[in-house]
């Protein structure tokens, strides 16, 4: 009895388990991945070539749309291995078609549409071999749904209209709300293949838009799916966009994204956030178009993930923050948006270009080399500028320090008037004086200071000459000897002196120009005056009489 326990442990499972398995792999969306996984696991107890190289398969699939393809390396070998093994006779049809369906969704999984289309042509030989009706329309409803993402459109509307027809002609075979959703889902590619012919040339294809509508309309009526819902309103959303009704499409866009965040499907959500920032930039409403963008963007930096409409996005944020006159902002997102371009493979450039040629009506290359001549523009532009800004500065500050040791120098002047410090006026004791014609004429030119002569226009150095009783040359030698100066200067600096304390005192002179103080204080220029005034004293007449204004 131990025996035959311990026998039968170790016995290959029976078919009928294994079938059992590979049915609870097809309910995948309703049990999740992780239970379908520990069901396909089981698979590979048998040691038969078709239940392993279904394992294989299922299990490569499973792993592949939970992100965790990297898990997969060597299957492919093995299930090349086991399908040779596998001879295309009867019994092995429906597993044989089952196998090439899987692969053909798992190659769709990993954005290789041409290589899924080989493995639904082969699936569809053997279902149809098998006379299995319901495989048939399915992989038909795949082959359909690849050349959807091929843009071979015509072919595509053809091949779902059979199945269409095929799905309402066999409708007995499958449960009624079965039914319902595989219908719902072909109706919906249909309406996106009608919605596809249109864009591709809307002038000739306009019958085809009011195709699109009638679909998609009549889904929203008919069915109650969320995900379906959210992409039908998605695609009245594009389509509206491309017939430029924009506020409509943005309607249907928010329709979506509130859907698709309720099922927290990221992808979705990220494409709807781009579809609304294009959609809103064309309505002029830059500052949600920059959100839309942004929010996108910042999403998609956090995962390192990179696609053509990240790449994109940042075009559309730099034409954005042009309007917005940001020019730091304009450089960065445009160098951000030809750095992306760049990395890509030649092929996917080729794609971008053809995009952004759809969009801005331009060559990208030729807006690339365009952008690098205007940044090197721009930076000899920044050089000058900075140029510009260090000499204005230096200038500036030039300025401050004049200005600062002007307004050291007139509070110096403010305090000797205040002081009478300047008065120039010596008595007789302050000289002494040997000799006696020369201490004449220094008491004689003192009482010429007291009477203020000098501030007559005719005093000059011959007529003080003549009014001491001695000649110029004789003044010009006293002068120089007791006051250590030359009688032009002696002069000048009476006069200023002068003209510094009666300013001072009288508010009334500080509204005279400068040609009337000139005549004032016996210069017949008001110019030669003015240079006088600031080469004595360091300030202008007017700087003076502003300083005066200002503290009283």
């Amino acid at each position: 009895m131990i025996f035959l326990i311990a026998f039968s442990s170790v016995f290959p499972q029976n078919q009928q388990n294994i079938q059992a398995y590979k049915d609870k792999f097809f309910i995948y969306q309703k049990i999740g991945t992780d239970s379908a996984l520990t069901y396909v696991d089981k698979i590979f107890a048998s040691k038969n070539n078709a239940d392993l190289a279904f394992a294989y398969t299922a299990k490569r699939y499973l792993l592949t749309i939970t992100g965790k393809e990297n898990e997969t390396q060597g299957y492919m070998v093995k299930i090349n291995t086991y399908l040779k093994k596998i001879p295309e006779i009867e019994q092995n049809y429906g597993n044989l078609s089952h196998i090439y369906n899987i692969l053909g969704n798992t190659d769709m999984a990993n954005e290789s549409p041409n290589e899924a289309l080989k493995k639904f042509i082969r699936a569809d030989f053997f279902a149809q071999k098998n006379n299995d009706i319901r495989q048939h329309i399915k992989i038909k409803g795949n082959i359909a749904y690849v050349k959807l993402n091929i843009k071979q459109t015509d072919d595509a509307i053809s091949e779902t209209r059979q199945v269409l027809e095929l799905l309402e002609n066999n409708k007995y075979l499958y449960e009624k709300e079965n039914f319902e959703i595989i219908y719902n889902n072909l109706f919906s590619n249909l309406g996106h293949l009608y919605s596809d012919k249109y864009i591709s040339d809307p002038d000739k294809n306009k019958k085809y838009a009011d195709s699109a509508l009638q679909n998609f309309n009549q889904l929203l009526r008919s069915t109650k799916d969320k995900k379906l819902l959210a992409g039908t309103y998605l695609k009245l959303g594009t389509l509206n966009n491309k017939q430029e009704n924009y506020q409509k499409a943005s309607g249907y866009y928010l329709k979506s994204l509130d859907l698709y965040t309720s099922l927290q499907l990221k992808d979705e959500i990220l494409n709807l956030k781009y579809n609304l920032g294009v959609n809103y930039y064309e309505l002029n409403e830059y500052m949600k178009s920059k959100k839309s963008f942004l929010e996108m963007s910042h999403s998609m930096e956090k995962d390192s993930q990179v696609n053509i409409d990240y790449i994109f996005a940042q075009d559309y944020l730099s034409k954005i923050y042009l309007k917005e006159g940001k020019a730091d902002s304009v450089e960065f997102f445009n160098n951000k948006f030809i750095e992306l371009y760049q990395k890509n493979s030649e092929l996917e450039k080729k794609n971008i270009a053809n995009i952004y040629r759809e969009i801005n009506s331009k060559n990208l290359n030729e807006e690339i080399n365009k952008s690098a001549s205007i940044l090197r523009n721009r930076l000899f532009l920044i050089i000058i500028l900075v140029v510009l800004i260090g000499c204005i500065t230096g200038y500036l500050l030039l300025q401050i320090r004049k200005k600062k040791k002007i307004e050291i120098r007139l509070d110096e002047i403010l305090l000797q008037v205040k002081n009478s410090s300047l008065n120039n006026h010596q008595n007789k004791s302050s000289f002494t004086i040997s000799n006696e014609k020369e201490a004449e004429i220094m008491e004689k030119l003192l009482e010429l200071e007291d009477k203020k002569i000098y501030l007559k226009n005719e005093f000059n150095q011959a007529y003080a000459a003549k009014r001491l009783g001695t000649n110029t040359t004789y003044l010009s030698q006293t002068i120089n000897k007791y006051m250590k100066k030359s009688f032009s200067e002696y002069t000048n600096e009476l006069r200023i002196n002068y003209i510094l304390k009666e300013l001072s005192e009288n508010r009334k002179l500080r509204n005279y120009t400068t040609q009337a103080l000139a005549d004032l204080v016996g210069y017949k220029s008001g110019i030669s005056f003015a240079r006088t005034f600031k080469e004595k004293t360091g300030v202008t007449p007017f700087q003076y009489i502003e300083k005066l204004n200002a503290e009283n």
